[in-house]
């Protein structure tokens, strides 16, 4: 009876050693966090491009003969919203600070002539913004095209084309 004692240790031992040899691989591993999403691509196109071109288009919207027409007929300022502005210029233009920077600085202008509309807007702003890139006297510069119209809004009647191509050094 003493042999079979004798065994029941090495026996134990024999099953017990496996089981410790695997017992890390059975372990449960954490997934590594997924990585993160790529960097927003930097623009060439800054917040002082998007306020200049703002302050051009109000200016030139109000010196036309569309806007007076609108005051005489109407008694009041023509009210305007900014629609959907598209960068097609592959640089990656922030178009909402644009669309943003348009609508402060109708917002601001308080004139007679121009005032920012939402919903009960008379016109609508809308357009498309395009690159290009060319020489210049200080070597090479991009040129951003800006095509914006604006549109009567009870009819779609297009009543003003505003274009102009802004160059902007590559930073």
């Amino acid at each position: 009876m003493l042999r079979p004692m004798r065994l029941a240790p090495i026996a134990l031992a024999l099953l017990a050693l496996p089981a410790l040899a695997l017992a890390p691989a059975c372990r449960r591993t954490e997934e590594p966090p997924p990585p993160p999403p790529p960097a927003a691509p930097v623009s060439i196109w800054g917040e002082v491009d998007s306020q200049a071109i703002a302050q051009q288009v109000v200016e030139t919207a109000a010196g036309h003969a569309w806007s007076s027409q609108f005051r005489d007929r109407n008694g009041r300022a023509a009210r305007i919203a900014v629609g959907e502005i598209t960068d097609r210029s592959g640089k990656s233009v922030p178009v909402d600070g644009l669309a943003k920077a348009i609508a402060a600085t109708l917002a601001s202008a308080g004139g007679d002539k121009l005032a920012a509309g939402g919903d009960d807007s008379d016109y609508v702003l809308h357009g498309v913004i395009g690159a290009s890139t060319g020489p210049t006297s200080e070597g090479t510069a991009t040129f951003f095209a800006i095509d914006l119209a604006l549109d009567e809004r009870a009819s779609g009647d297009k009543v003003w084309q505003f274009a102009v191509e802004r160059p902007i050094a590559d930073r």
